[in-house]
């Protein structure tokens, strides 16, 4: 997704009246209507403010009915809600026009983004998955523009990205987190189970503590290409693996959890801990009173009645409703949407807080840089924004998260509770009477 302010008073200024630009379903690429006063139209008023056109390349699911991702649907919802309130853009209105790609595209990713830059553009937002955002990074690089990302991403030590910032938790600092709160739980057996080859990357501390604490792990990974993870799970009962860690999505964790019930698997002689952002957002009300020991992460802000109140709001809005036998709760707010939000909103407080900027056409093929890109850049690592996953900001240098707020979550009898908090020194603050099991 791309963010387009110009700028600029045209000299013929075209009388769009407002309530044809309200109705149009991809609103006026390329025009900005500004008033003067005394103007008017005899069709309608003037637009008051500036307008500001935000332009979106998301990725839909594949299958007979292509759906829009959690990220398109809050994306438009933090543009809806900073236009309702106009404390953050006091004389600004946004406006959106959505670009929609294939997953794994990154081909067509690259010539939306290209055909993104060629109308002007301050920061490309996206898209989520690793190839097809690799592909736009680049492009970024290139042309100096700032490229905005929600998405978990491993980063090499040579990394040379300058011109971007990821809002989703640092994955060093996610690891540290998994093998403090095993230390804490006095763990001396594990097994960790892991979806993909990123997941060892996430969690290279724990893999590695073999070598620097007393503990030993077992490394297995999940079925490849199915969701039945029966014959895994039978594996480990056998065993007696009672202390498991398993790195997936939450769709996988729901999944897991359902056929372990089925496996006799979910007795107070087990502890899970999930790595995914989302335990929330499974249905686990079938599990409370079985004993289990479940511990997750969480990183959305629900204590601040201020995000709980928007999270209310996402909820009673029309979303995308989970598939009957998902195992998933309806209208939750995931980590990915929580994170564009905060994304349009750090972008805003960066944008009202820099100097004016003119916004030019680029051209992928000319590979001329925008010569505000450097300085936009830094307004946005400098940026600072208590958002719905609390505190944001960046590396200044690396423009990664490092500095944030990480709830510990546990399953009780009431429902999932927080137990700690994890802050940005990764030193775990726990409260008591949290189990060591």
């Amino acid at each position: 997704m791309g963010w387009n302010p110009i700028q600029g008073f045209p000299r013929h200024v075209p009388r769009v009246p407002w309530d044809k630009l309200q109705a149009h379903p991809q609103p006026c690429v390329g025009q900005v209507v500004q008033r003067m006063d005394g103007w008017t139209n005899q069709r309608g008023p003037w637009i008051s403010e500036l307008m500001v056109i935000t332009r979106g390349i998301f990725e839909q699911t594949d299958g007979p009915v292509s759906l829009v991702s959690a990220e398109e649907l809050a994306f438009k919802f933090a543009v809806n809600n900073i236009n309702r309130n106009r404390t953050l853009l006091p004389n600004t209105t946004l406006t959106y026009d959505i670009q929609r790609i294939n997953i794994y595209d990154s081909f067509e990713a690259s010539r939306k983004a290209c055909d993104q830059l060629s109308l002007g553009v301050v920061a490309i937002f996206g898209p989520s998955h690793s190839s097809s955002s690799n592909a736009v990074q680049s492009i970024c690089n290139a042309l100096e523009v700032p490229h905005i990302q929600v998405r978990w991403k491993h980063h090499p030590m040579d990394n040379r990205d300058t011109f971007y910032a990821n809002l989703y938790p640092d994955y060093s600092s996610l690891s540290y987190a998994i093998l403090d709160l095993v230390q804490f739980l006095k763990w001396k057996t594990a097994t960790v189970v892991y979806d993909d080859s990123t997941g060892l990357i996430r969690l290279q501390e724990l893999i590695m503590a073999p070598s620097r604490y007393n503990i030993r792990l077992k490394i297995r990974q999940l079925p490849l290409d199915t969701t039945d993870t029966r014959p895994l799970l039978k594996e480990m009962k056998r065993s007696r693996e009672f202390r498991i860690i398993f790195d997936c999505s939450h769709i996988m964790a729901a999944q897991i959890l359902k056929q372990a019930q089925m496996m006799g698997m979910m007795t107070e002689y087990y502890h899970y801990i999930f790595t995914t952002l989302d335990l929330m957002a499974i249905n686990l009300e079938p599990y409370r009173f079985c004993g289990v020991n479940m511990t997750g992460f969480r990183i959305l802000n629900v204590d601040n009645p201020q995000v709980a109140s928007i999270v209310e709001k996402w909820s009673t809005e029309k979303q995308i409703p989970p598939k009957p036998d998902s195992g998933l709760l309806e209208g939750i707010m995931t980590t990915d949407a929580a994170l564009t939000y905060d994304a349009v909103h750090i972008v805003s407080v960066s944008y009202q807080h820099a100097p004016q900027m003119t916004v030019n056409s680029l051209q992928c093929h000319r590979h001329k840089p925008w010569r505000f890109g450097g300085r936009f850049m830094s307004f946005i690592k400098e940026s600072q924004w208590d958002g719905l996953t609390g505190r944001l900001c960046f590396n200044k240098t690396t423009g990664l998260r490092t500095d944030f707020d990480l709830d510990i979550v546990s399953l009780k009898e009431d429902g999932l509770e927080k137990v700690t908090t994890l802050i940005h020194s990764n030193k775990l603050l726990f409260t008591q009477g949290h189990r060591r099991t």
